[in-house]
């Protein structure tokens, strides 16, 4: 599976042999732009359709969209996708930090007790060092911190991953931990995977 965000698509789809799109594309844009603005997706290999029934489970809000998949021989095991896209602060495009995680809080509370989810995406986002657990509570491995700048968003997110038992994957997989988001103008870890925590294991 493959998350993609700003994939700017009206009414269009992407075509990459061996794996489908699960899209949500951005509802409102300019009257005058030429092409589409903001959209995330999931790209699924075909492969996993053979097992799984997948199905689209939320797209109501825009920069967010929800997959579902559901073993066909065993309809009791079942995940869920999510790939999300916030602009970033003081853009044009920006939103209210508090408003999208209080949306994303809520469809979370909406999956069945017990069912493994995670998200993925690009929060425009930077959390540096802090704390995306609750210490002395939760217990898990620390992140190694490779960017230590922080944004205003920062504490909103950490609040919001205590708040729905969640914690940062990057940092805390070993193979690989780099920065996501690199340009002549510098690096920055702004994209984020999220497991929920007593699914964890690293």
């Amino acid at each position: 599976m493959i998350g993609i965000v700003e994939t700017h698509l009206v009414n269009h789809s992407i075509c990459i042999d061996n794996y489908k799109l699960y899209g949500n594309n951005r509802i409102l844009i300019h009257t005058r732009a030429k092409t589409g603005s903001g959209g995330v997706g999931l790209l699924v290999k075909e492969e996993l359709l053979t097992t799984f029934n997948i199905d689209i489970e939320d797209e109501s809000t825009d920069g967010i969209i929800w997959i579902k998949f559901v073993e066909k021989n065993n309809d009791s095991n079942k995940f869920y996708v999510s790939v999300v896209y916030l602009p970033p602060e003081f853009s044009a495009r920006s939103t209210n930090a508090y408003e999208f995680f209080d949306t994303l809080m809520s469809q979370i509370y909406s999956i069945p007790n017990g069912c493994p989810f995670y998200i993925c995406g690009d929060f425009n986002i930077r959390i540096g060092d802090m704390k995306d657990y609750i210490p002395g509570v939760d217990n898990l491995p620390e992140r190694e911190v490779i960017y230590f700048k922080a944004n205003s968003y920062g504490e909103i997110f950490c609040e919001f991953l205590s708040n729905v038992n969640c914690c940062v994957l990057n940092g805390r997989y070993h193979i690989s931990n780099d920065y996501t988001y690199v340009s002549t103008r510098g690096s920055s870890v702004v994209d984020f995977c999220i497991f929920v925590l007593p699914h964890l294991k690293i």
